[in-house]
């Protein structure tokens, strides 16, 4: 009889379990070589808004404070304004992280997320530098049914295209001096 009581309890159970997960993590990883030395490109990086030369989608930047703990707000060409804090840095493996989090159930037109972790680092590649951007994001939508422009795809289209101008910006910064 225990046994019966059992098999039932768990067929109740497996549905809750399995929707119980939380929302899918959405991992970006890209990257592109700079004709500069990797201590220079990492000068840089460690400017907090010098992403402002690199990026054409970011047309203005704040920040308080530098290095661990240091906000910086960057305002999009769409009149958005992403907030991020930088919540690791490490000098000796030129590597930085900040995260996003965006307030309460906002919505970023054109960059639907909640929050983001960004690793940028920086690494000796031939007679140049290897530049890495790569993280995860979290939709902004959290329910099963996403409008189109709020997917799990939509989501990480529009991360990876932000992260690809600031690569190919940095490439082209780079490669003009």
């Amino acid at each position: 009889m225990n046994y019966i009581k059992l098999s039932l309890l768990s067929i109740l159970l497996i549905p809750a379990l399995a929707s119980a997960h939380g929302p899918t993590p959405l991992k970006f990883d890209l990257e592109v070589e700079v004709s500069a030395s990797p201590d220079e490109v990492w000068s840089m990086v460690n400017k907090l808004c010098s992403v402002k030369d690199w990026n054409e989608s970011i047309t203005e930047c704040s920040s308080t404070g530098e290095g661990l703990g240091a906000f910086r707000e960057l305002t999009l060409d769409n009149g958005e304004v992403l907030k991020e804090e930088v919540t690791k840095v490490q000098e000796d493996r030129k590597r930085i992280l900040t995260t996003l989090k965006v307030e309460g159930g906002r919505v970023i037109k054109g960059m639907p997320i909640r929050s983001m972790g960004t690793f940028l680092s920086v690494a000796e590649s031939g007679s140049g530098a290897k530049v890495k951007i790569r993280g995860t994001a979290y939709s902004s939508f959290e329910g099963k049914s996403p409008p189109p422009d709020r997917t799990d795809a939509a989501c990480k289209a529009a991360v990876e295209a932000l992260h690809t101008k600031t690569l190919n910006g940095m490439k082209k910064y780079f490669e003009s001096k």
